[in-house]
């Protein structure tokens, strides 16, 4: 009876058996023989499994294919997906990996569904992009109403143009994808007078502003913004808006009433 090879939720190559539905063990596709027929669910082409030289157990078409989403994949970038996925059903949603939209307009990494409906696609990108590239992805998730995280160990210039999250590069190819840079930041307002003896004439009342940027675990950013712990810090400047890390929303509510309270009333003209 043939085998399938196809994406599971946790993103790894899952092998069943048609019609029955049974699991099989990784022992029973690997290295046997006779060789069991894999095929691949999204171009049909035949599979075999593999292990990566850090022990990383994935499957892969046996010639390369130019019509196969999954063909030009690295373990990195699968590892990445696998981990996002975990985080995802760790904080109490669903998971789907590659899902693609209805009208065909785009293909989320990890398509997360919550408890009420809302959808959000978390994007790693691993390879390097264009800024107009992923700003064009980024309007067509909003477009049908889906929020977007972009995940990616580059210093990319895209960064502070989407709401984005930057990671620390693993040691091997295949995981795990655990730390990510400092990202979330407090907003504070303390009294001048508790933080500077004697205090300089030049200093106001108050000092105000951002504190540095806190590091985060995968899974606990991803439970975060997933629960809206966490939402994205936006400055609004002569070049439009920029994406500077992540914040609780009572912090960005606070910043924002304190910058509407220190604003200067403009003389009434005689």
């Amino acid at each position: 009876m043939p085998l399938t090879a196809r994406l599971h939720g946790h993103g790894t190559l899952d092998v069943t058996l048609e019609g029955l539905g049974a699991g099989m063990a990784w022992e029973a596709v690997y290295r046997v023989r006779p060789r069991p027929g894999l095929t691949c669910t999204d171009c049909g082409l035949p599979m075999h499994a593999k292990v990566s030289g850090h022990g990383g157990r994935f499957f892969a078409h046996d010639r390369r294919s130019t019509n196969c989403a999954a063909a030009d994949e690295t373990e990195e970038h699968r590892s990445l997906k696998r981990a996002l996925a975990a985080a995802v059903r760790q904080a109490g949603h669903q998971a789907q990996l590659e899902a693609i939209a209805d009208h065909g307009g785009w293909r989320a990494d990890v398509l997360v569904t919550a408890p009420g409906g809302g959808l959000t696609a978390l994007e790693a990108q691993l390879s390097s992009a264009a800024v107009d590239d992923v700003l064009e992805r980024t309007r067509r998730y909003k477009d049908d109403d889906v929020g977007v995280v972009w995940f990616t160990h580059r210093a990319a210039r895209w960064l502070s143009q989407v709401p984005a999250a930057r990671l620390y590069r693993p040691a091997g190819p295949d995981g795990p994808w655990n730390r990510l840079h400092p990202l979330v930041s407090r907003f504070s307002v303390v009294a001048c007078s508790e933080v500077c003896d004697p205090s300089p004439f030049w200093h106001g009342l108050f000092h105000a502003g951002w504190d540095h940027g806190e590091a985060r675990e995968v899974p606990q950013f991803v439970a975060d913004v997933l629960h809206g712990r966490l939402v994205p810090r936006t400055l609004t400047t002569a070049l439009g808006t920029r994406y500077d890390g992540w914040a609780a929303p009572e912090d960005v509510r606070a910043a924002d009433e304190y910058a509407a309270s220190t604003q200067t009333t403009p003389p009434t003209p005689a």
